[in-house]
């Protein structure tokens, strides 16, 4: 029986929670061990927004190297009201 070994590179990753408000993208600073706790942090706060009558954000959940800062690099959008 032939077996191979496979050296994988292992970088542990973050889930950085991403907002989407009006064709913004806001970088909450919240960053999850895993997808799926970034996920469910963000529909519970949706929840709690719906609660008292606001419309919850669109979201995303971005993987990141531990310890390593995301850097959003988005197209500026005519009429945007954030200069940046």
């Amino acid at each position: 029986m032939l077996h191979r070994t496979y050296s994988i590179l292992s970088i542990n990753m973050e889930f950085l929670l991403l907002w989407v408000l009006g064709g913004n993208v806001l970088d909450s600073g919240l960053r999850y061990e895993d997808a799926g706790s970034c996920y469910a942090a963000a529909q519970n706060s949706g929840k709690d927004l719906q609660e008292i009558g606001l419309s919850p954000p669109k979201f995303t959940c971005v993987p990141v190297a531990e310890g390593k800062e995301l850097k959003l690099l988005v197209p500026e959008q005519q009429g945007s009201r954030f200069p940046f």
